[in-house]
């Protein structure tokens, strides 16, 4: 192996450990590294040593619930609700009574988290309801994530105060090309969570072969920069029917090389780290959380009450405690509003940066 290259990977992934952010200049060199290298391998091994230490030994298991499988006017080019695609046929909205019973089957199976996914523009005072009447009928030490439309710092407050935990957006790749977006609405949105109650998680995302490591690593200090809790790396799945579908997917190993530069240089400051598709590979290369998805779902054309793809959390635990990781929160008590801030300590103080 060459000696420059893992003294660079060494000296990353102790800096991360110790909350100090490399160069950027770094990062683009460990992205640019042969996935298939040694160099590449040994990257891996490491960051599964930091997410082991940071983690202490902890896995998480977010369930997902996709709500609403309807036409979303935003169009988003890798996005199978985009209206003007035609993929949706019969449009399909949960009820509450079908999406608590989701949330229940996931928390008795022993997932860590709930996450409830909706299109953009769904009506977010329905769901402030939805997730008080979760907490009152659904018991057990879990968070309630949330992955919606745009938030206003009125409304981040609001859904804390209602009982989630913590709230996941994302400034996605090339966001304003393939999508509609304005980054700057994106940004708004985050900053809203970041200065909430509410912790936010984030994710590079959804990764193509056409993304370059420049911005695979501003990708990555973005999340930093706006003192994210939870990361991730989102592989693009090419939906049949959306203008992206030929666009190609990127290998295994080139997610996982991701995923590593990802847990070294995040070090510390993210708890947990997840990797979409959920492949046990990545618990060896530094992701400690997978996610199990049902209902609507935007990589999909059906939706459905079952678990996609046939990953179950059963899957999921096994998975984790196979590589060493006991699933359980890194504290075991419930969220109950009102709360301190977070569930352990004061929230660290945010890092200068574009976001927030």
């Amino acid at each position: 192996m060459d000696e420059a290259t893992v003294a660079l990977i060494d000296r990353i992934a102790e800096g991360g450990l110790a909350g100090t952010v490399p160069p950027k200049a770094d990062i683009v060199r460990l992205l640019a590294l042969d996935p298939c290298s040694p160099e590449a391998s040994y990257l891996e091994e490491r960051a599964c040593e930091v997410a082991h230490r940071v983690s202490g030994d902890t896995g998480r298991i977010a369930g997902a619930v996709g709500i609403d499988f309807a036409p979303c006017s935003m169009n988003c080019s890798f996005c199978s609700f985009g209206e003007r695609w035609g993929v949706i046929g019969e449009e399909v909205v949960y009820t509450e009574d079908e999406v608590i019973a989701m949330v229940r089957a996931y928390v008795e199976q022993g997932a860590t988290m709930v996450t409830l996914r909706s299109t953009e523009f769904y009506d977010l005072d329905v769901l402030q309801e939805w997730i008080a009447d979760i907490r009152a009928q659904v018991p057990g030490s879990y968070e309630i994530n949330m992955n919606v439309g745009e938030l206003t710092p009125e409304r981040a407050q609001a859904i804390w105060e209602c009982g989630a935990t913590s709230a996941y957006h994302v400034l996605r790749l090339r966001e304003g090309e393939d999508t509609p977006f304005d980054p700057e609405v994106r940004i708004a949105t985050i900053r809203a969570i970041a200065a909430s109650p509410l912790l936010l998680g984030t994710c590079v995302e959804p990764i193509g072969p056409e993304h370059t490591d420049d911005e695979l690593a501003d990708g990555i200090l973005f999340g930093l920069e706006c003192s994210a809790y939870s990361g991730g790396v989102m592989a693009r799945v090419p939906v049949p029917g959306t203008p992206l579908e030929h666009a190609g997917t990127i290998s295994e190993d080139r997610l996982m090389q991701i995923l590593a530069v990802e847990r070294i240089v995040a070090g510390s400051q993210y708890e947990s780290i997840g990797c979409h598709p959920p492949v046990e590979r990545a618990l060896y290369a530094g992701a400690n959380s997978l996610t199990v998805e049902a209902g609507a779902n935007p990589r999909d054309v059906e939706p459905g009450a079952e678990p996609w793809k046939g990953f179950t959390v059963a899957e999921a635990k096994g998975l984790l405690e196979k590589a060493g990781f006991a699933v359980r929160l890194p504290n075991p008590e419930p969220r109950v509003c009102p709360t301190p801030r977070l569930r352990t300590g004061e929230r660290t103080p945010k890092p200068s940066g574009r976001c927030c």
